[in-house]
């Protein structure tokens, strides 16, 4: 599926992407960027390519192949516990796709 087809009737919101921050006497204050300056140009870019993290994007590579490993372990002790003890009724863990992306936000 492409991605033009993916995002289509959507409405973006560029107040939180069209601002910076910078320090001001110890505290952190906003500063609007011009979307139509090349900075904010190149902001709203960024924001439309997928190298932006935001809330529906997924969690990390990293993140994804530690919880799988921990899944794949929490099974596997299972499995060799009930091959051991056939009297012990083992509870194994479905992987879902998206279990990674629920326990990351």
């Amino acid at each position: 599926m492409s991605r033009t087809y993916r995002r289509r009737g959507q409405c973006h919101e560029y107040r939180w992407v069209l601002r910076e921050w910078y320090w001001s006497e110890g505290t952190l204050v906003p500063r609007a960027i011009d979307p139509r300056s090349k900075k904010g140009r190149r902001a709203i870019a960024r924001f439309h390519s997928d190298a932006e993290r935001t809330m529906r994007s997924g969690p990390p590579h990293w993140y994804r192949r530690v919880f799988d490993h921990r899944l794949r372990t929490l099974n596997l002790r299972a499995f060799r516990r009930w091959l051991n003890d056939p009297d012990f009724e083992p509870v194994l863990q479905a992987r879902h796709r998206h279990n990674a992306k629920w326990t990351w936000w």
